[in-house]
């Protein structure tokens, strides 16, 4: 079974005193968090999402063709610039993914922005914005440069806009009353301001490429951005920028650079007398508290009509990749996952017991169903005082007739035996309207720097609904001009009924979609959705990974 280390431990003891607030209940399935609780936490193993895979370890980067750089400050940078035109007594700005519209501005300089959305496209869906991924990237980058001592809480919510917003990044040429007039803009004091350059400049440094004026070019295939780092220990989020600043050692060009106007953090700290610089300098612990505040803070600089949610805790139990697929035997096939936060004291002889609830309501006569766990099934994170989990599988087939609704998760972990009914209603599981997975199948097709995707869908719907219509829904992405952020445009295609599925009580639909767009792009998803005069069923975000690769002819 897995363990969770000593910080593990804490981490889990810090979620227990949260998780007694009214504000951490929980009831699955929540379309809000549920994706960007799994993006958050799932970081490396089973089932991982591997955004966090980016910037782990500090120092990595994920264009390999240009030495001198790395995603951790990249990713912070991006995420400091989108909010830096926010206007918060006007409620404008802030993280909404703005920047991919504004890297044609002498603000913006560099591929940073360009190439740090490129990354976290994969990742966006209709429940996943660019936004909530921008500030995610930059939660993750100090989480793995501090190895897990700056856990910044993460809300979700933000929503992306599809054009620029206005200008207002701080330029280092600027003087210090500019610079004070900006971070005010953006809701921070003079003393915020000092602490949050301090924080955003622990990582990376100066690239001669984009500031020739600030560091020179250098010819150095080690260094091919010509970077000049802002400490000693740039792939690591630490006080060392401050420290080398007090003690007058600093390499920091933006303090003692040759070019006078552009030594902007030099007018900075010392815009309170070098108080907090000194501070911060003094202590580790203080260092990363403030930032761990200021960063929170600057992340969840939104809109004011944008509500964010609560920080998002890692759901000690929830279900996973959840189907149902209808046999022509006159049975249903009930397959799935639960995926269980480790608590550090797990038993070698935990049992997880599915007991299914029938369409009616009453216990299916088959429960409870063994699920199991193996070796290979545990996700953890990049870094320390990350939780980790284990998923148990389970497979059972229970008579048409009979039907599935609901089921409940009884764990018996030693002498703990604890059954979860997602608080009293169990874990919803409907099949009035299924998508037959094994029946479904996906297509990707690169033409040139585009792909084609296509989906073939194959669905069940219970006759006794007796449907009007069954649609496929698809959030359709779209490029747009000037990011590489997308934009999601939902498609309605009304699928065909190719008649009974005898025996069973069940109709077989057919539907398929193809779109283009540039590389890969963000993460695809289908909907289902049926109506008619005995009501209407869904059945929403299932994944396109989660289907086999259709067979060519």
């Amino acid at each position: 079974m897995a363990r969770t280390s000593g910080h593990g431990v804490t981490f889990l003891l810090a979620l227990a005193i949260a998780a007694s607030s009214p504000a951490a209940a929980y009831t699955w399935p929540d379309p809000q968090i549920d994706l960007l609780e799994s993006i958050l936490y799932q970081q490396n193993g089973f089932r991982q999402y591997g955004l966090a895979f980016g910037v782990s370890p500090c120092n990595n980067m994920a264009n390999t063709l240009e030495t001198g750089r790395d995603d951790s400050a990249e990713w912070f940078r991006t995420a400091y610039h989108d909010m830096a035109t926010a206007d918060v007594l006007a409620g404008t700005g802030g993280i909404d993914a703005s920047i991919g519209f504004e890297t044609d501005r002498d603000e913006n300089k560099g591929k940073a922005f360009n190439e740090s959305i490129g990354f976290f496209i994969g990742f966006q869906s209709v429940r996943s914005s660019m936004a909530d991924l921008i500030a995610l990237g930059a939660l993750f980058s100090v989480g793995s440069c501090s190895n897990g001592e700056v856990i910044i809480p993460f809300r979700a919510g933000r929503r992306d806009v599809y054009e620029a917003g206005p200008s207002g990044v701080p330029q280092p040429q600027e003087d210090l009353d500019s610079h004070t007039a900006a971070f005010a803009r953006q809701g921070f004091n003079v003393t915020e301001m000092i602490g949050l350059v301090a924080c955003g400049h622990t990582l990376g440094g100066v690239h001669g490429e984009n500031f020739p004026e600030i560091v020179p070019v250098l010819n150095d295939t080690n260094n091919q951005a010509s970077r000049q780092e802002f400490d000693e220990s740039f792939d690591n989020f630490d006080n060392s920028v401050a420290k080398q600043f007090v003690s007058n050692s600093t390499q920091n060009p933006l303090v003692f650079g040759h070019n006078e106007t552009t030594r902007s953090d030099f007018r900075i700290f010392n815009a309170d007398g070098g108080d907090l610089i000194h501070k911060m300098a003094e202590s580790q612990q203080f260092f990363w508290d403030t930032c761990t505040t200021l960063l929170e803070r600057m992340l969840n600089t939104v809109p004011k009509d944008v509500q964010l949610t609560d920080v998002i805790q890692p759901i000690p139990v929830r279900p996973n990749n959840l189907f149902v697929t209808i046999n022509p035997n006159g049975t249903q096939t009930v397959t799935g996952e639960v995926r269980i936060l480790e608590d550090g004291i797990t038993s070698t002889n935990r049992e997880v017991l599915i007991h299914l609830k029938s369409r009616s309501g009453e216990n299916v006569s088959s429960s409870p169903v063994s699920a199991l766990t193996q070796e290979g099934l545990t996700v953890a994170g990049f870094y320390n005082n990350m939780p980790n989990f284990t998923s148990y599988l389970f497979t059972t087939n229970i008579p048409i007739d009979v039907g599935v609704s609901s089921f409940d998760i009884q764990i018996k972990d030693g002498e703990v035996d604890t059954t979860h009914t997602n608080g009293g209603q169990g874990f919803p599981l409907q099949d009035a309207l299924i998508v037959q997975q094994p029946s479904t199948c996906t297509m990707l097709e690169f033409i040139g720097r585009r792909s084609n995707n296509t989906i073939q869908v194959t669905a069940a719907a219970r006759d006794d609904m007796e449907f009007d219509s069954v649609q496929l829904v698809i959030p359709k992405p779209l490029n747009m001009i000037g990011t590489f952020a997308a934009r999601f445009e939902e498609t309605v295609i009304e699928m065909k009924k190719e008649g009974p599925l005898n025996g069973t009580g069940y109709s077989l639909y057919t539907g398929s979609f193809w779109f283009m767009v540039d590389a890969v792009g963000p993460m695809k998803t289908i909907d289902l959705v049926a109506s008619g005069p005995n009501g209407a069923a869904y059945s929403n975000f299932t994944r396109w990974a989660d289907f086999s690769s259709c067979r060519l002819n």
